[in-house]
């Protein structure tokens, strides 16, 4: 009997697993001039790099989990604190609060143990008026509802289920998770698969195999078919009283 073939979506290498690219998707959300920026999960710099091109005068900090990729990204930011985002303290690096105007967490959320504690620390490294863009995928797209109600939830290497995924965010958690963390999403763009049936009239229903629903709007079935939801939100102001606004 030949024996079984041992398998965990696991077992892959950052390097198999990340590919360093810049993350240009998420530009058109970034609104300069910005002076200092914090990227978390920065991996081996693509996208600080493409912003410190075009924008020189910007001071760019990033933070990598991965060792291999902090030094890549060390030969192209400005500074690379290597940690764990959710176990270090920025305090501890001599970086004071309000020490940043943007900070970008692409595909790094979903991830955290305490997406909400972590927002809520970075908002403090935020000056007034400061801004995070996360990019966030969405477990609400109809290939997972299809999986999920044909009895599959099946962990991958990457994409919506990712083995390293820790939680999940439909766009009503998204914009829960920001507003009790002490911001305001001003501007969400969903990346939307390119099957998504845009054809009325509407509300219309709409059958997936064993799948049926009924009397969805436009609205509804974007949601149905967004992969990934691009975020840009503005840091809240205190109230004077130590709680948010």
């Amino acid at each position: 009997m030949e024996p079984t073939q041992v398998f965990s979506p696991l077992l892959t290498r950052y390097d198999e697993k990340y590919e360093d690219r810049p993350r240009m998707e998420l530009m058109g959300l970034l609104d300069f001039p910005f002076r200092d920026v914090l990227e978390i999960g920065c991996g081996g710099g693509a996208t600080g790099g493409v912003i410190k091109r075009d924008h020189p005068e910007v001071t760019y900090y990033g933070v990598e989990i991965d060792a291999d990729a902090a030094g890549q990204a060390r030969r192209v930011l400005d500074r690379v604190l290597r940690g764990d985002i959710e176990s270090m303290s920025l305090e501890d690096y001599a970086i004071p609060r309000s020490a940043f105007d943007l900070i970008i967490l692409a595909d790094v959320l979903e991830h955290l143990y305490d997406p909400w504690k972590v927002l809520r620390t970075l908002r403090d490294y935020l000056r007034p008026g400061g801004v995070v863009v996360a990019s966030i995928p969405n477990a609400q797209n109809i290939r997972l509802v299809q999986s999920l109600v044909n009895g599959f939830w099946t962990y991958a290497q990457r994409g919506l289920l990712d083995a390293t995924h820790i939680r999940f965010f439909t766009l009503v958690e998204i914009g829960r998770l920001f507003s009790g963390s002490g911001f305001m999403i001003d501007q969400l763009i969903s990346s939307c698969d390119a099957d998504m049936p845009t054809a009325g009239p509407w509300p219309r229903d709409l059958e997936w195999g064993k799948l049926a629903l009924r009397g969805l709007t436009r609205e509804d079935v974007q949601q149905l078919y967004t992969f990934q939801y691009l975020v840009r939100a503005r840091r809240t102001s205190d109230n004077g009283k130590g709680k948010l606004s």
